[in-house]
């Protein structure tokens, strides 16, 4: 006669949460939850019309406000060059762990596919419809979708010629840069803005050109290969990483020319020298950013066990369901920041941009973390995509 054991749908639950928290690299997850909430900062204070610009676009000179103002910039600065790389660094995690559960290569492409097709829809609709910011919303997500997909079938070339690609595409494109950037940015034809430069005046606006980012993914995929073999798991590994790029920053900004689409000139405020081009993406300005975030992941490393405790757990949690996050922050801040602007509080405005950004995130989180024990109640639902 056979025993039969139960297991409840809560301790399933919980096995599943764990199994799942130990094939991750919770750094990583913190990493991208920093950078979440930094855009969260910068899309909150543009949804009661405050600017934080600290980058230049198009090669024209930036127009600063206030310190408080630029020094934020300066920190929201980091969301869209990490979450760049951190998207390839995740397509070569999530493969390797697919392939190690025995999923097939095809199944594995269709599922990205599908992943890449569902961002896109959801920036077409529900992002793009709950923007409320000054400007036209710029349609990240509709770039990424679409990078997400190339690089699913570009992940199938060998490694070394995806690599080559990448030596040739990215210093490539800041020889051109200089070229290009006067002549074809804020262009009226989409699809020129979507795969070289940027345009705020065509219909969907996009900031994000795939030759000038979709490389970064490329970059990350190719890390994320080592990290998924065990190697650039020690803190020492990205404190070396982050030190060389913004070595690399340091040179380009104080020569000038390649790399640098709007240069420091001499009898500008010190601080112009930390304000590079975004868009189209400097070299300076990605390694700035990028060393930065090295850093940043570098401290998580050598936290990681702090990462698995209730007090910061919380932060990898965000960072595991960021499609989630952003999506909703969208929807969140959108709503919140026309309730503001109705009742005309007589705040500074720095101090509505982050108050705004500081209860969203009060009850962002919460729901961040429901999400996630959500989707590992239901790992083969419609979630899994998202």
């Amino acid at each position: 006669m056979g025993t039969q054991v139960s297991v409840s749908s809560a301790t399933r639950t919980r096995i599943a949460y764990r199994v799942g928290r130990q094939e991750r690299l919770l750094a990583l997850d913190a990493l991208r939850a920093i950078a979440l909430f930094s855009m969260a900062l910068d899309h909150a204070a543009a949804s009661v019309w405050i600017s934080l610009q600290a980058e230049t676009y198009g090669g024209q000179p930036a127009l600063l406000e206030s310190w408080p103002h630029w020094v934020a910039g300066l920190f929201t600065n980091l969301a869209a060059p990490t979450f760049w790389l951190l998207s390839g660094v995740s397509l070569a995690l999530f493969e390797a762990a697919r392939l190690a559960r025995g999923a097939a290569p095809r199944d594995i492409t269709r599922h990205l596919l599908i992943r890449s097709g569902l961002i896109i829809m959801l920036d077409l609709t529900v992002c793009w419809l709950a923007w409320n910011g000054k400007g036209p919303y710029l349609h990240v997500l509709l770039s990424i979708g679409l990078g997400l997909a190339i690089m699913t079938l570009a992940r199938l070339l060998p490694t070394r010629v995806l690599g080559i690609f990448l030596a040739i595409a990215i210093p490539g494109y800041q020889v051109l840069l200089p070229l290009f950037a006067p002549l074809l940015s804020q262009t009226n034809h989409f699809w020129i803005a979507l795969l070289i430069t940027y345009s705020t005046t065509t219909v969907p606006a996009t900031e994000f050109s795939l030759l000038g980012w979709m490389p970064l993914m490329g970059l990350g995929y190719l890390l994320g290969g080592q990290v998924r073999i065990g190697r650039l798991r020690q803190p020492l590994h990205w404190l070396a990483m982050g030190m060389g790029l913004l070595g690399l920053w340091l040179v380009l900004r104080l020569v000038g020319g390649f790399g640098d689409l709007t240069p420091f000139a001499p009898g500008q405020p010190w601080y112009y020298f930390l304000i590079m081009s975004k868009t189209p993406p400097s070299l300076s300005y990605l390694s700035f950013n990028l060393g930065i975030s090295a850093l940043l992941l570098a401290a998580l490393l050598a936290l990681q066990d702090w990462l698995e405790k209730p007090a910061l757990r919380w932060l990898a949690v965000c960072g595991q369901v960021a499609l989630f996050f952003f999506v909703l922050h969208l929807v969140a801040y959108g709503l919140i920041g026309k309730l503001i602007t109705a009742l005309a509080l007589p705040l500074p405005g720095m101090v509505r941009a982050v108050g705004l950004w500081a209860v969203g995130l009060s009850f962002l989180v919460p729901l961040a973390i429901g999400y996630r024990r959500l989707k590992v109640r239901k790992p083969q639902s419609v979630l899994r995509y998202l």
